[in-house]
């Protein structure tokens, strides 16, 4: 009975593990299909996670792009804009006006002995072993301001030239050397002598130094259509260092000035050395070529100037760029030539209080009186031949007082040309 009741209990016990082992079975079997429906998923899910990667991808490299084109359409529109209004300005590029550009620096001169490699080797033609004031070559300049030293282009107005002198009333063949008082200006309808002071910076001598004289008629540009020859001088100058590296050349033709367009004409001077420092380009620009000393002074006392104006002056070639021409006030003593008309270094008219205004007429044609039109104290200015007049309701500066008007020729921001008038109290 006992050993039956085991049995059967085995048996059942048999059973029992079968039954659990089905459904282990089954259970592992659901399971596997479970792993690869997962697998299935996850593998529908990459491709899905791969396809709206690419899709999200493509969707954001699209709306970049479309981005960069609106972008890309409007840096060119802007550049149009800016374009068109640098033409209307005056143009950035000056692209008809001469330039200059006078070679760059290789580095050659370093203070070692030249070698064999140095003479043989083609070099570029627009550049220099050294700078020019290291070379062994004169460097002529006359000077746009006190403090130049023939760096170009200058920085602020460049017709206010100290270096060229007027004697008054005196002919060439009775003046002396060196004129007595430097700041003088012209008498009109009388011979007067013109001078330049003309310097030399290079390491070199400048054995056959060519000074040229001309005049012209109240400007804000000179070119060769409105300069007038005066005359020619000459000098030798000794390298900087020598004693000899500057000079006061005078012009041995006298200059019988008119008072003309109610001013005084303009002035400008070229030097050069004929064979080792010539001239260069641009031949008539004072702003670029170290060689020119420009003049460009009205000095009137507060009478002459009331029967004057207006004062007529001629804008000058632009080159096909319209311009902008403006009148702007200066302190005295922010004009350094002054201290020529003085006599004392350092000392200045007193600035006059201004009361009124200072203003340009529109353009005109040269000869046809002022523009129709709203004087302003600035013009624009579209083509050549044109002319604009400058009138002023200051009232008159006292003794020892001085009202300073500085005229100015621009394009695209860079000034091409001026005019300095000075107002003096009597």
């Amino acid at each position: 009975m006992t050993k039956r009741r085991e049995h059967d209990d085995s048996a059942e016990d048999r059973r029992e593990r079968l039954r659990l082992g089905r459904q282990l079975r089954d259970l592992a079997a659901d399971a596997v299909d479970l792993v690869g429906d997962v697998v299935g998923i996850a593998g529908t899910v990459a491709d899905t996670v791969e396809d709206a990667i690419e899709s999200g991808a493509r969707r954001m490299f699209c709306r970049v792009a479309e981005e960069l084109d609106e972008i890309e359409d409007e840096i060119e529109e802007g550049l149009e804009e800016e374009e068109e209004e640098c033409e209307e300005e005056g143009g950035g590029r000056r692209p008809n006006r001469p330039g200059k550009h006078v070679g760059d620096s290789r580095g050659d001169i370093d203070g070692t002995p030249i070698t064999k490699g140095d003479l043989e080797t083609d070099h570029p033609s627009d550049s220099w072993s050294g700078t020019r004031t290291e070379m062994f070559l004169p460097f002529l300049f006359m000077r746009a301001n006190p403090g130049d030293v023939g760096t170009r282009p200058v920085v602020g107005p460049f017709w206010e030239s100290p270096d060229v002198y007027i004697l008054a009333g005196v002919h060439p063949a009775m003046a002396p050397e060196v004129p007595p008082t430097l700041g003088q200006t012209a008498l009109a309808n009388a011979d007067n002598t013109v001078y330049a002071h003309v310097w030399n910076f290079g390491r070199a001598a400048a054995r056959e130094v060519i000074v040229e004289f001309f005049w012209c008629n109240p400007a804000l540009g000179i070119g060769p259509g409105s300069a007038v020859r005066i005359g020619e001088g000459w000098c030798s100058l000794g390298a900087r260092g020598s004693g000899n590296a500057h000079q006061v050349v005078r012009c041995p033709v006298p200059w019988s000035a008119t008072y003309v367009n109610g001013g005084h004409e303009c002035l400008l001077v070229r030097t050069w050395d004929i064979a080792s420092d010539p001239l260069g380009t641009p031949e008539w620009d004072a702003s670029l070529n170290r060689h020119i000393g420009q003049r460009n002074i009205h000095v009137a006392t507060a009478g002459e100037m009331a029967g004057a104006q207006p004062l007529t002056l001629h804008v000058g070639a632009l080159f096909g760029v319209p311009t902008t021409v403006r009148v702007e006030r200066a302190a005295p003593n922010a004009m350094p030539w002054l201290q020529l008309h003085t006599g004392m270094r350092g000392q200045f008219p007193a600035g006059a209080p201004p009361t009124g205004e200072a203003l340009l007429s529109p353009p005109g044609v040269i000869g046809g009186g002022p523009g129709a039109g709203t004087p302003a104290e600035q013009q624009r200015v579209a083509g050549d031949g044109q002319q604009v007049t400058l009138t002023t309701s200051d009232a008159p500066p006292a003794p020892g007082e001085a009202h300073v008007y500085r005229v100015s020729a621009g394009q695209g921001g860079q000034t091409i040309g001026g005019y300095t008038v000075v107002i003096l109290g009597s």
